[in-house]
């Protein structure tokens, strides 16, 4: 068969089956034979990438079957989202049950992860805590964010003032939307598993002193490289300096 014949079959079986690569595969290894290697490339490439494309499309589809909540943007990896955060409310931790149904049927994820953040809630004393702690789903949790929030009232009588910080001006009302007591945080500090803390953000919480005497005597807390405390708490007299000489300027914030 001449040339011209035998490209003609070709061209005739790729656009008798044009969502088939095959015929186009095979068309672009005869091509190389012949010298025409730069359209073979181009064949090749753009299977690659028809076939890619086609591949995130059914990605996405199948993403929102199964993970209906998941945005467009949100990072998947072989099969689970790549978030390592556990973002949740804290009286969720008070029922494990619950909290156990929840990773197992919509976050499967948080078994990989290393952060959990509380959202919401109080943690009041040491049952949300050991769920926290003593858990297959967070035993890779290695940072704790129990940050509380400062919510502006904006009803200041006139002269009416506070001290200025960088999140509230010098005649603001305001409170403060703690996420943890200070039983929780003896609780925290106490338990054993607290050595695999890297990490913990207690700002905002109105803490005294007593949390902070908790944190400087705990023999648990050996892998801290950073506490967020100053913030939002209430430490007076010689705490301060004694979370400094515990921990290190580098590490107490």
């Amino acid at each position: 068969m001449h040339d011209a014949d035998e490209r003609e079959a070709f061209l005739k079986a790729i656009f008798d089956a044009p969502d088939d690569d095959l015929p186009r595969l095979v068309f672009a290894d005869w091509l190389d034979e012949r010298g025409e290697s730069d359209w073979a490339e181009l064949i090749r490439m753009q299977c690659q990438i028809a076939t890619a494309l086609e591949a995130r499309a059914r990605e996405r589809e199948l993403i929102g079957q199964v993970f209906p909540g998941a945005g467009p943007q949100e990072p998947f990896e072989r099969g689970f989202l790549q978030w390592k955060l556990i973002a949740i409310a804290a009286e969720t931790l008070d029922d494990l049950p619950e909290f156990r149904r929840i990773a197992l049927l919509q976050h499967p994820e948080w078994y990989g992860a290393a952060e959990l953040k509380i959202v919401g809630g109080i943690i009041h004393s040491g049952k949300a805590i050991q769920t926290i702690l003593i858990n297959p789903i967070t035993a890779r949790v290695a940072r704790l964010d129990f940050s509380g929030s400062i919510v502006h009232l904006d009803r200041a009588p006139p002269g009416w003032r506070v001290a200025a910080g960088p999140l509230l001006t010098i005649q603001d009302e305001y409170e403060y939307r703690p996420v943890v007591t200070v039983q929780a945080v003896e609780a925290l500090v106490n338990s054993r598993e607290a050595r695999r803390l890297t990490h913990l953000d207690l700002r905002n919480n109105d803490l005294d002193n007593d949390a902070a005497r908790a944190i400087v005597n705990s023999k648990n807390l050996i892998r801290l490289q950073s506490l967020h405390l100053f913030d939002g708490n209430q430490l007076r007299g010689r705490t301060w300096q004694q979370l400094l000489e515990r921990f290190g300027p580098e590490v107490v914030q």
